[in-house]
């Protein structure tokens, strides 16, 4: 035990330089924009590496089969991404000009190397993607074997290797992780900074402390932690995990059924992933295909973003009248649980939201470039926590104060690099497959028969661009579907008249469902094990609760204003839109009548009403029919609030009878 305390600590301390060593070069080439991305992403990529085998060496996973032996091998590979992370920044202009098409026997070995590591942490992480690239390396190699229009002249071995590696422009070290070492590293720095000033946890006890102490309420909570918790992680699943531990547990004491309390935090952990700032990281990667301002991307993002998470707040609403009595108060329970609620957390979560308001000011009020509009919130930001900290710890002395202002610091260094590696190490594989994709003929040969489709019948481009995106869900994350579905399907959706907004957030929407399609559903994984049922009646059940992003999916083709260009139609297109969800969501969940057949067919008309308004061509029967709609629904609120006040009162009697 004291041997492996060590190893530990050893460990922990070698971490902690290497990602010291990411985050001062990060820094430093968002401060000076020295050599740009092209020059960085060869030295920063393989330190990612390096902190993904440390991180898991920590944890013991890198080959838990292996023992100790796991160690040697993650020394070995640590070795390997030292030397190649100086090898190729020192030649540089060696490999990107000099040296290319003709690449010497050790630039080949190391692209070897580099693709051989990247297969691995693929095989290790992203199985689906695994898979693929094996197929595609089979497939360049071979091609002239296969049938058919499958038949293509094949690649060498060599083109392989180079293309997907050392040739920069191209593979690992291209576009996407250009992109994830720029824009996306530099604002992942204030998500990284605010978990280490732990903010995440603040969020969740101010947000909680304020709206957990009535019973009504504890449902509202998840949502509303949720979309904020979101802003900071930009997963479902992380979000799931640190709102659910708290959140399901105290639904299921305040009456909701188990899979109703999981699949209200799975809907509203699922709009992580459409919350700006970070979409899933999408939002990145969507700016660089369009070459548009970030800020353009985020503020569509939000539109989609609140008609979802104020359908899910209509969802919930609508359950709470059903499952929990009015008027009780929790004086324990949640609040208890989470701790009392210090004014250093109310502040930390008021400057967190003051930084995301700075920051979308800085680049839509100012036009500050994307980087620097990020590093100067990030200072600011540290600024102000670091003064809070220092200010409102009342109950430690003021070396205790330093002392935890130190280990904030020192947690906010860690914790970027950690959060980025996955990420960065994920868009490498991506453009690896790209790549291959690319050189084997078969992003041609796709987009030939895209063309044929789409020609005959738009309809069925639409129904083929959103298989794609479900199927690809099946066990890859949604930023992944996004690149993959953007590069191949997305193109021949503009050239048949689509707007590009319209196409890139009909994919990106598509992807976001990803984290709920089986077998993967890494929502539903999480939720399920806090809530103790089973993984797959939770994933079916929280289908339906996420009946709002299906909507939203189709209707940015019904209502392109939503996402074509911000302003008054933008405003119009919200209002309708926001009305067609939440009829659907009140004839979803909605009571209206004693009666089965009554309350079924009342609320099937309800449905049919809201898909009216979203989807019919002509708009002025969907503008008529929308604010008699808006009136429905607030008659429907209050008739499901009488008739589950009477149906709770019917069950208090039988219960006293009995």
């Amino acid at each position: 035990m004291e041997e492996e305390a060590k190893n530990n600590k050893l460990i922990s301390v070698t971490l902690f330089i290497f990602c010291l060593a990411y985050f001062a070069g990060a820094v430093f080439y968002y401060l000076t924009g020295y050599m740009g991305a092209m020059f960085w992403v060869l030295a920063l990529v393989p330190l990612a590496y390096i902190i993904y085998v440390l991180e898991r060496l920590k944890h013991g996973t890198l080959y838990p089969k292996l023992g100790k032996l796991q160690y040697v091998v993650g020394i070995f590979y640590i070795g390997l991404c030292v030397f190649i992370a100086i090898y190729l920044p020192m030649n540089y202009m060696n490999v990107i000009y000099y040296r290319a098409g003709s690449y010497t026997f050790l630039d080949k070995t190391i692209g070897s190397v580099l693709l051989l590591l990247m297969l691995e942490y693929a095989r290790k992480e992203h199985k689906v993607l695994f898979g693929l690239t094996i197929l595609l390396i089979v497939y360049c190699l071979f091609g002239e074997y296969f049938p058919g229009p499958l038949r293509s002249p094949g690649i060498s071995l060599e083109r392989i290797v180079t293309s997907s590696t050392v040739e920069v422009k191209l593979g690992m070290f291209g576009t996407y992780a250009q992109v994830g070492v720029g824009i996306i590293g530099a604002f992942l720095l204030l998500m990284g900074v605010a978990r280490g000033f732990k903010v995440e946890r603040s969020l969740i006890k101010t947000i909680i402390g304020t709206f957990g102490k009535k019973q009504t309420l504890v449902p509202q909570t998840a949502v509303l932690s949720s979309m904020g918790v979101a802003m900071c992680t930009g997963s479902g699943a992380a979000d799931s995990a640190l709102v659910g531990q708290f959140t399901i547990p105290a639904m299921r004491r305040a009456g909701f059924p188990a899979l109703y309390a999981a699949a209200t935090e799975g809907s509203a952990a699922l709009g992580g992933l459409v919350m700006p700032p970070v979409m899933a990281i999408a939002a990145f990667i969507m700016a660089e295909f369009l070459g548009v301002s970030y800020f353009e991307v985020v503020v569509r993002g939000f539109v989609l973003a609140f008609i979802y998470y104020i359908s899910i707040a209509l969802t919930v609403y609508l359950l709470t009248l059903q499952y929990i009595k009015p008027g009780k108060t929790s004086s324990d329970g949640l609040v208890s649980q989470i701790g009392k609620v210090t004014m250093l957390d109310k502040l930390n979560t008021a400057t967190f939201f003051f930084g995301l308001l700075f920051l979308i000011y800085l680049m839509g009020g100012l036009w500050w470039p994307e980087i620097r509009a990020a590093l100067t919130t990030v200072f600011i930001f540290i600024i102000i926590a670091s003064i809070l900290r220092l200010i409102f710890h009342n109950n430690y002395s003021l070396k205790e104060r330093v002392r935890d202002l130190v280990s904030c610091l020192k947690d906010s260094i860690e914790s970027y690099p950690i959060l980025v590696a996955d990420i960065l190490l994920l868009l490498a594989v991506l453009g690896i497959l790209i790549n291959l994709f690319t050189v084997s003929g078969w992003l041609l040969k796709l987009g030939m028969m895209l063309m044929d489709v789409g020609r005959d019948n738009i309809f069925s481009l639409i129904s083929i661009g959103f298989l794609f995106a479900f199927f690809l869900g099946f066990g890859l994350p949604p930023s992944a579907v996004y690149i993959l579905t953007a590069v191949l399907v997305a193109p021949y959706f503009t050239f048949f008249g689509i707007n590009p907004w319209v196409a890139h957030f009909f994919v990106f929407l598509a992807a976001a469902i990803s984290e709920f399609t089986p077998p993967v559903a890494l929502i539903a994984a999480v939720t399920s094990r806090i809530a103790e049922t089973p993984f797959a009646k939770t994933a079916f059940y929280t289908q339906k609760w996420i009946i709002p992003i299906y909507l939203l999916i189709f209707v940015v083709f019904s209502w392109p204003d939503l996402v074509v260009k911000p302003g008054a139609q933008m405003l119009v297109a919200f209002g309708i839109v926001l009305i067609g969800c939440l009829t659907v969501t009140l004839g979803s969940f909605g009571k209206f009548s004693d009666n089965r057949v009554m309350d079924l067919l009342t609320r099937c008309g309800l449905i049919a009403l809201g898909l009216v308004v979203l989807y019919h061509p002509e708009k002025t029967i969907s503008t008529t029919l929308a604010p008699v709609l808006l009136i429905v629904t607030v008659f429907g609120i209050k008739r499901t609030q009488k008739i589950s006040l009477h149906l709770q009162k019917g069950k208090v009697n039988t219960s006293d009878s009995g």
